[in-house]
């Protein structure tokens, strides 16, 4: 017993890091501050129970080697646990190199509330055309939006097929708390963002995720201004999606992830660029104004 817990502790003090896995290179880690008693082998066991399930499971129809797995980041803070039942907050993150550079950059970046179950050693199933629980549909949702926006940084739509999947999951978990249109606060849930990512009206979020990465950051180790050119243009794009709704879901997705790299990408752009920039930023993104006018100084 004593050996188990100490392997508990030892778990819950390193975050686990993807190594054998299929397409997700994924990084979990669970915090337990919040629990005045904490089931270290429970908590332990959850863990590895989340990290082989992301880490293992084949999500896309593609051959991925080892160095095209998506690297990501669940942060999962355990706010509550009665018995089995869990409620935390969930930081994830997804990220993918730049060509030609040792920089990767953020694609998908998001906060969600999650309320599931679990007990010690309960397998973690997952089937595409039924529901099988809480915590593997929220898994599953999150790992095929996370490939949907990975493989639109690549090509032009390229991750419709896993929006759709991850709608698919959605569909299926509709009866469960968290995934209904009215859960959530101001529309930013779960049924909104995927909803979003497949509404034709918001359709440019897509090509401008294709043109930020491939034409803009993937060029940047060549050419510094043809790469910002592009990463204008995409914010163009974005525009487009500004004049139907301002307050869009796409528009919060993409810059969560984006604001603070694009404030280092132009606070060295000549001013002209800079100004553009900082007009179509200020628009498109008010809630994070104040940081885009420190480019200008």
């Amino acid at each position: 017993m004593k050996y188990i817990l100490i392997l508990a502790l030892l778990f819950l003090l390193s975050p686990f890091k993807g190594a054998k896995g299929q397409d997700l290179n994924a990084n979990v880690r669970i915090l337990t501050n919040d629990l005045a008693n904490a089931d270290k082998a429970l908590v332990a066991d959850l863990q590895m129970a989340i990290f082989n399930f992301l880490n293992n499971k084949k999500w896309s129809d593609d051959k991925i080697q080892i160095n095209e797995k998506i690297d990501c980041t669940f942060i999962i803070n355990l706010k509550t646990q009665q018995s089995d039942n869990f409620t935390a907050t969930v930081e994830i993150q997804s990220s993918r190199p730049v060509y030609g550079s040792s920089y990767n950059s953020i694609v998908f970046r998001h906060l969600d509330n999650w309320d599931f179950k679990y007990s010690l050693y309960l397998p973690l199933d997952f089937q595409e055309s039924s529901y099988s629980g809480q915590l593997t549909s929220l898994l599953a949702y999150y790992s095929n939006l996370i490939l949907g926006m990975d493989y639109d940084s690549y090509s032009q739509d390229g991750g419709l097929n896993y929006y759709r999947k991850a709608k698919a999951v959605k569909d299926l978990a509709m009866n469960e708390a968290g995934w209904g249109i009215r859960d959530g606060k101001n529309n930013f849930n779960r049924w909104f963002l995927i909803e979003n990512l497949l509404d034709e009206r918001y359709k440019t979020i897509h090509s401008a995720l294709y043109f930020y990465h491939i034409k803009g950051m993937d060029l940047m180790y060549k050419d510094i201004e043809i790469g910002r050119t592009a990463i204008l243009d995409g914010l163009t794009e974005l525009k487009k999606i500004y004049n139907i709704y301002p307050n869009s879901f796409t528009l919060f997705l993409f810059f969560e992830a984006k604001n603070k790299e694009l404030i280092k990408i132009f606070s060295k752009a000549s001013p002209s660029q800079k100004n553009r920039a900082h007009e179509l930023l200020s628009l498109l993104n008010p809630y994070n104004r104040n940081k885009y006018d420190e480019m200008l100084k």
